[in-house]
């Protein structure tokens, strides 16, 4: 297992290949007007600069807004746990889905949904947080841990293992990582020093999967 940065390993996964990125508005915790002004800083708009990347999110009014203001076109509205009614004929050499899975109800449908989208090489990129991350359970022990205000489930290296092999994928790595936000705190690179050397209580898991077609 490996600490690593979360944008710059998909950056690496995804760059000149053709992605699918679900959930792609991002922010999903402030209003959309919030979310809008931060497209520009979002990792979909980061993808599209080095990827032919097309996006799906089900927050149709900042993707109204993205249309209108010429923004993105190139993120379709629909609901990542009903993939397969997506008009999307198309695969995928990457398909990210960051941090999302925490807001489904039924994750199980948006891996099953995955599959239409992807050929013999496909590249499935999952975030999520990491139940076991030793800085959750310090503000949990003094009482400040708050949970995400749409997350519904937290996962561990065991059991996204697990859900992955029962969906029938392979998983390739699974390892931890931070994201852009944390660099910008105090002691961060004190705290990067430690989750390096011991990643298994990383904030963040960083999944790397592959479902072969029969």
């Amino acid at each position: 297992m490996r600490y690593l940065s979360r944008d710059k390993n998909i950056f690496a996964l995804a760059k000149t290949k053709r992605v699918l990125h679900l959930g792609c508005v991002g922010f999903a915790d402030l209003e959309t007007s919030d979310r809008v002004k931060l497209a520009k800083d979002s990792l979909h708009f980061k993808l599209t600069e080095i990827a032919y990347t097309a996006g799906i999110d089900k927050s149709a009014d900042a993707i109204q807004y993205y249309q209108e203001n010429d923004i993105f076109n190139n993120v379709l509205l629909g609901d990542v746990e009903k993939l397969r009614d997506i008009d999307i004929t198309d695969t995928f050499d990457v398909i990210v889905a960051g941090d999302i899975l925490e807001h489904l109800s039924n994750p199980g449908l948006m891996l099953e949904g995955i599959k239409k989208f992807c050929n013999k090489d496909t590249t499935i990129i999952i975030t999520t947080p990491h139940s076991f991350s030793l800085m959750n359970f310090i503000r949990f022990l003094l009482g400040k841990f708050i949970e995400g205000n749409e997350h519904v489930i937290t996962f561990n290296a065991q059991n996204i293992f697990n859900l992955l092999k029962r969906h029938g994928f392979t998983v390739n790595s699974i390892d931890t990582c931070y994201q852009k936000h944390a660099t910008t705190k105090a002691f961060f690179s004190v705290g990067k020093l430690f989750f390096k050397l011991f990643p298994k209580f990383g904030g963040t898991l960083f999944v790397v999967a592959m479902y072969k077609k029969i």
